[in-house]
């Protein structure tokens, strides 16, 4: 399922999940061996979607896996071939003949096949999800789990004619009033004939708005259609009010949902409709230990719901593109999102390599693109922790908040900084965002004084972005202690206990109100998350788990669950 509600009611769709053939190559041989023809004795098989980490004895397999199956066709169409998230880089074929290639393990991707024939055909999918210290992303050295596989669904849309591929909606504003919605329908004509039809919008309070449009053969042409007297209501954290838009034409049509509201910076401040708001977040990884990646819907909600409970209004999705269903819960439920690229302490030589410059801006492309219409995020983020003291950072990061800034300027830049006041890449941005661990990784000091402590190294912090002309709001992306579930003690001091775990967020949340120049945080993190192997690499974390999550990795709240609810709960989304 890619999203909550359907997404059309005209457009045939095949689904294409299931069981499909499976085969681990290690040595990469099997183009050579006709894999991709078929060619390939291994009986073993796997559900899609799901990572074959999980499968029996290859929980620490990185690498080449070929994934088979056929499925047939009842007429002869033009076809659309979606791969809703494959892990690492993916080559397709089709019938034995290579359909492309994707990187990037967490947006979509497809492919047209114009007439496709009716019958059988045989679908082969090579995924790698290998990753290196050079170009990769996120790099060998990282702190989650790179679960392997086609963990998102995968299907087969077929289409006569015409399809309606992308709708795109944007907001005019006079102050705080909309004076205007522009909604720009990308149509494809899948023939070598002019094609002439009705398109209609139909919108909540807008009635039905029709357009006759003339597609020229064999192109892909915007209708654009503007409401001018439309008033909406609109979309905050208390009243999440929500859209729902449908296009049509003769053959096909197409749903997306969206909400109307503004975000903007002013004077140090965070403005949605024009009101202060404080961010009170929780950092999420997107995965599940019995699931990876392939987390389900329901598993979702409930984080959600766990997370509204808590008193949290905003989640940053913590270090890569989200499963589309978290943007879409995020907008029904009223919390804010923080959406970034999948860069993890990304040294400066790698961040010169020209591929990783090619990657980080496909990725950066194919996710404002997918989740451009979702109110709930307020703020792209460039990268996490990389090498932003650097000339070699300065230069990648400048060319991506200049590709998001061209594609959408209705919400906000930043990043998580780790360089502090070595960093040279604040300009880039509209907040400022570090990440600082007082009692954990910054100091060895008792947590008694923690919380003064953290305010005054807030203030110091604030006053040399002051003095450095960075007058934007400053945020704390990330701050924690690691616990483990069940792990008390009488001795308040030892680490990787409960008891720490809650006295130092209890601590540092104070802190962060009482410094009184914060505009918000998120806590590290959510839930526990399982990081890479002791067997590929080394970053010391017990039971190869980040184990910072206020929640255990099966949601089970540890002792600072509750602490942090109560201190949520008495502070204020909007000033």
């Amino acid at each position: 399922m890619e999203r909550i509600f359907q997404k059309s009611v005209k457009r045939t769709s095949i689904c294409l999940n299931g069981q499909w053939n499976i085969t681990f190559d290690p040595d990469n041989t099997g183009l050579q061996k006709g894999y991709h023809r078929g060619e390939n004795p291994s009986k073993d098989v796997s559900y899609v979607p799901s990572c074959w980490n999980l499968q029996l004895h290859k929980f620490d397999y990185f690498g080449v896996v070929w994934y088979s199956r056929k499925f047939t066709t009842v007429i002869s169409s033009n076809s659309r071939l979606i791969f809703h998230a494959v892990s690492g880089q993916a080559v397709v074929y089709l019938d034995g003949k290579e359909l492309g290639q994707h990187y990037g393990s967490y947006n979509k991707f497809w492919f047209d096949i114009p007439h496709l024939s009716a019958g059988e055909h045989l679908l082969v999918v090579k995924v790698d999800n290998a990753i290196n210290d050079e170009d990769t992303m996120p790099l060998r050295f990282v702190d989650w789990f790179v679960w392997g596989g086609i963990y998102r669904s995968v299907e087969l849309e077929q289409f006569s004619n015409l399809s309606i591929d992308k709708i795109h909606i944007d907001t005019e504003w006079d102050g705080l009033k909309v004076s205007g919605v522009n909604v720009k329908v990308q149509v494809k004509n899948w023939t070598d004939k002019e094609i002439t039809d009705d398109f209609s919008l139909e919108m909540e309070s807008t009635g039905k708005t029709v357009k006759k449009i003339t597609i020229s053969p064999g192109s892909v042409q915007d209708v654009s259609f503007t409401l001018k007297d439309f008033k909406p209501i609109l979309w905050d954290t208390e009243n999440p009010h929500l859209y729902m838009v449908h296009i049509s034409c003769g053959t096909d049509d197409l749903y997306e949902r969206t909400g109307f509201r503004k975000i903007e910076t002013k004077n140090n401040r965070i403005l949605l409709n024009g009101k202060e708001i404080f961010i009170k977040g929780v950092n999420r990884h997107n995965d599940h230990p019995e699931l990876g990646y392939a987390i389900d819907a329901s598993l979702i909600l409930r984080d959600m719901q766990i997370i509204k409970d808590l008193g949290a209004n905003a989640i940053r999705g913590s270090h890569y593109p989200n499963d589309p269903i978290v943007m879409d819960y995020c907008d029904q439920m009223g919390l804010l999102f923080w959406e970034e690229l999948a860069f993890w302490n990304h040294p400066a030589h790698s961040l010169a390599k020209p591929l990783l410059h090619q990657r980080a801006l496909q990725m950066a492309r194919e996710m404002i693109e997918r989740d451009y219409n979702h109110p709930s995020i307020i703020i792209w983020s460039i990268q996490n922790e990389s090498k932003s003291s650097s000339q070699e950072g300065l230069d990648l990061f400048s060319k991506i908040a200049a590709q998001m800034r061209q594609m959408d300027i209705s919400r906000l830049l930043s990043y998580a900084s780790a360089c502090g006041k070595n960093d040279i890449c604040f300009d880039l941005v509209d907040i400022v965002c570090w990440n600082m661990y007082p009692g954990w990784y910054d100091d060895d000091e008792p947590l008694d004084n923690l919380d003064k402590r953290f305010a005054l190294k807030l203030q110091d912090a604030r006053n040399w972005l002051t003095e450095h002309k960075q007058l934007k709001p400053f945020m704390i992306t990330e701050f924690g202690a690691a616990a483990l579930l069940g792990e008390t003690t009488f001795e308040g001091g030892r680490r990787y206990t409960e008891n720490y775990q809650q006295k130092l967020l209890e601590k540092a949340i104070k802190g962060l109100i009482d410094s009184k120049v914060v505009q918000g945080f998120f806590i590290w993190q959510f839930c526990d998350g399982r990081t890479a192997l002791p067997s590929k690499i080394s970053i010391g974390r017990p039971r190869s788990f980040n184990n910072k999550g206020i929640v255990d990795e099966y949601r089970r709240p540890k002792l600072a669950y509750y602490t942090v609810r109560d201190l949520l709960h008495k502070i204020s989304t909007y000033r």
